[in-house]
């Protein structure tokens, strides 16, 4: 017996002693230095390409110390990162940076951190948050000057600041001269940056503060009632677990699936950024969403998403427009996508459908006529000037909205810039909605409106503001 608790004991040390080696060996990984001589110079990017190039293998220890990016995969970028730290271009990594955030299980804030980040280099910042509705203010023009930051690895100042979101909504980033467009402050941002100019207004992009994980897409083609395969696009945040029926996640579907994730190569440069704003939100303690994108049909764009609910006022009855399939479009959504998502992911009954002009009207169309499916609806510079005021108050007079409990929660966005003769003309009807829909009984704590007079038609546009569509749709 005591020969046998010897040999478990030293059993003991042995495997113990090999975790402390392994746990030393792996911290002894110094990023960029790939060949293991306590320096990182050109010879280490060399390495690098070599092994792109398949005429070396590296070792795990190697590949993790070249992995300089941090995004799981040796490749050129990283032997180019590696040669801007030699040339002193960067002082540190993109994988030293990142600091992985894991979602909250608290309850989303309302009081937040955010951050800024500074790559247009102004030699000063100031962050101006109000109140779009009172024009409550925390502080006097041009906002409080941002002072609390660090750097990252491309030599970008980052500041950090708080705001209570239960108060403000809007904030406008500036050098005290030049500022951006008025962008909204919700519970589904974390991370700003400039975006780009459009005529002559800085315009701000979003990204989840810390994380460089984007989560996992899958594509699946389901069977279309006109006789041909839809593809669908289902993203998964980071942390989700198939193999945990205990956890289970809302999931928001959409039209327009090819540029809600990436940008889309039939109609803009630009992309949803739905991804980053979903991990925004959880990183601030929101509960985690699937998102479901389901692609246009292009030639076919016009029919499927448009719901035939009377007489298309005239300058606008022909093509897909005329005799529109979007009622077969949402018996897809209900009857086969729904269905396919809910048997095959971890969901709960919360779900939410949205979109942008054709897809912002259908999308309308989908929530109202199945509102026992749908919690909330993003109508998005939406199609709603395809019918006059008559037809549409008739259409809403089918539904009985008396008990309020069961009614979706309704986010409707427009632009009305004056560069935009689209968004303009989109204008009046996506405006009015909301009173039509209160002269029927909806209740008016359950819809907002909102206008942005730079905004044009694009998805550049509709990205600063589907954090708070989402932010709405989820009750903050």
């Amino acid at each position: 017996m005591q020969t046998l608790k010897l040999a478990i004991f030293s059993t003991v040390i042995i495997l113990s002693f090999a975790l402390v080696f392994t746990a030393l060996s792996a911290a002894a990984v110094t990023y960029g230095d790939v060949n293991g001589d306590s320096d990182v110079t050109v010879t280490d990017a060399t390495i690098v390409q070599r092994h792109v190039a398949k005429t070396i293998e590296l070792s795990a220890d190697e590949k993790k110390a070249g992995d300089v990016s941090g995004d799981s995969n040796l490749s050129v970028l990283d032997a180019t990162i590696i040669q801007q730290f030699v040339a002193k271009i960067i002082d540190k990594f993109p994988a030293q940076e990142v600091e992985i955030v894991t979602p909250s299980e608290n309850k989303v804030g309302p009081v937040l951190d955010f951050y800024f980040t500074n790559n247009r280099k102004w030699a000063n910042c100031y962050v101006y948050i109000y109140d779009q509705t009172s024009g409550d203010a925390m502080a006097t023009w041009p906002g409080t000057k941002l002072t609390n930051s660090t750097v990252n690895s491309y030599g970008e100042t980052v500041y950090k600041f708080t705001a209570d979101t239960s108060k403000y909504d809007r904030v406008i980033f500036s050098n005290g001269t030049a500022q951006t467009t008025d962008t909204p402050l919700t519970v589904a941002n974390s991370g700003y940056f400039i975006l780009t100019t459009k005529n002559s207004k800085f315009i701000s992009g979003m990204y989840p503060y810390g994380q460089d994980k984007e989560g996992t897409i899958k594509k699946v083609n389901l069977e279309y009632s006109s006789g041909y395969n839809k593809r669908i696009t289902i993203w998964t945040p980071v942390g989700y677990d198939a193999n945990d029926k205990d956890k289970k996640y809302s999931v928001l579907y959409m039209t327009d699936g090819q540029n809600i994730f990436g940008n889309d190569e039939n109609c803009s440069q630009y992309e949803w950024e739905v991804d980053e704003t979903v991990l925004s939100y959880m990183q601030n303690g929101g509960d985690g969403i699937i998102v479901v994108g389901i692609d246009n049909a292009n030639a076919k764009r016009d029919s499927e998403l448009t719901p035939d609910i009377g007489d298309v006022i005239p300058k606008y009855n022909n093509g897909g427009f005329k005799n529109g399939t979007g009622e077969a479009y949402a018996d897809f959504v209900v009857d086969k996508v729904i269905p396919y998502v809910d048997a095959n992911y971890n969901t709960n009954d919360i779900r939410g459908i949205a979109g942008s002009s054709s897809g912002g009207i259908e999308s309308f169309y989908i929530g109202m006529e199945h509102m026992d499916k749908f919690n909330y609806i993003g109508a998005i510079s939406p199609a709603f000037l395809l019918y006059n005021e008559a037809t549409w108050k008739e259409y809403l007079s089918k539904f009985d909205f008396s008990d309020e409990s069961t009614l979706p929660r309704i986010y409707f966005f427009n632009g009305n810039s004056k560069y935009d003769s689209l968004e303009q003309e989109l204008y009046p009807n996506a405006v009015a909605m909301q009173g039509w829909m209160e002269s029927k009984g909806y209740p008016s704590n359950k819809m907002t409106t909102v206008v942005d007079n730079d905004a044009t038609h694009n998805e550049m546009f509709w990205a600063i503001y589907f954090p708070e569509a989402l932010s709405f749709g989820l009750g903050y």
